[in-house]
């Protein structure tokens, strides 16, 4: 989905390149850490220890964790 405008994109990645790169890769780290953040509370109830870090993989990447090589 792309709702928004090649002008206001434009200015982001102003703002955006005009940061050093240390901060860019923390903001990063950030915002990967709020998308977790937010998959977590979207799990079913009483979900935990592999199960929840299974739905939160699927939640982030759109596919589920490969199963072990047995």
């Amino acid at each position: 989905m792309e709702d928004t405008s090649r002008e206001v994109r434009a200015i982001q990645q102003r703002i955006w390149m005009s940061l050093p790169e240390e901060e860019r890769f923390r903001k990063c780290g950030e915002m990967f850490e709020l998308a977790k953040a937010f998959a977590v509370t979207r799990a079913p109830a009483g979900l935990s220890g592999e199960k929840l870090s299974r739905f939160v993989f699927r939640e982030i990447y759109g596919f589920d964790i490969p199963e072990k090589a047995k």
